[in-house]
């Protein structure tokens, strides 16, 4: 909501040389840690990782519809207090929108853009060391600051802090913070007759 009033306040003013904007495609990685919480043992903490592709459609100049196809682990808790959370890994599909406009300046022809995605995943898993499928939905918000190099060309870097709620059977808690870094590249398309 907040990044919505400050987009308003302060539209994208991207430079010309700028490719931000228009259809993106790109991958991520990150990493970080996960909470879980059963309805039999109190919570504990759990790394993991992530990585993946997407693409990004416009939907004006502030706003945009993401598609993401990724793979995920979250490694096992510790054994204090004599039990463990076990780690998992699997596939995820996602879809999210984007809010961009916070145009925090160029400096020397780097230009930072801030913005928000808020979205959904589908996560379908299997348990280490076990033949255990299961499948839950989760809650995505990501705040993210992307960088655009124009040495780069039509490429740009983002640095983001994704925050998860998984909503999973198994578990009363289950939630992620972490750190995630996002390629894109701009493709500029020619028009026919062009």
């Amino acid at each position: 909501m907040l990044l919505a009033a400050l987009s308003a306040l302060f539209p994208v003013a991207a430079v010309a040389a700028s490719p931000i904007g228009g259809l993106a495609l790109g991958g991520f990685a990150g990493g970080g840690v996960a909470f879980a919480e059963s309805p039999y043992f109190p919570m504990k903490v759990q790394p993991w990782w992530t990585g993946g592709l997407a693409l990004e459609f416009p939907l004006g100049s502030q706003f945009g519809l993401g598609l993401s196809l990724g793979f995920h682990q979250a490694g096992a808790s510790g054994m204090g207090a004599g039990f463990l959370y076990r780690g998992y890994y699997g596939l995820e599909a996602g879809a999210y929108l984007q809010v961009r406009g916070l145009h925090m300046g160029a400096v020397g022809g780097t230009e930072l853009l801030g913005g928000m995605a808020v979205g959904a995943t589908a996560s379908f898993d299997v348990y280490s060391r076990t033949e255990l499928l299961f499948y839950y939905p989760s809650f995505l918000m990501e705040p993210y600051l992307e960088v655009h190099f124009p040495r780069l060309g039509r490429h740009t870097f983002s640095l983001g802090l994704p925050n998860r709620v998984q909503f999973r059977k198994d578990l009363d808690m289950s939630a992620s913070l972490g750190l995630n870094l996002r390629w894109r590249w701009y493709p500029k398309w020619k028009r026919e007759g062009a």
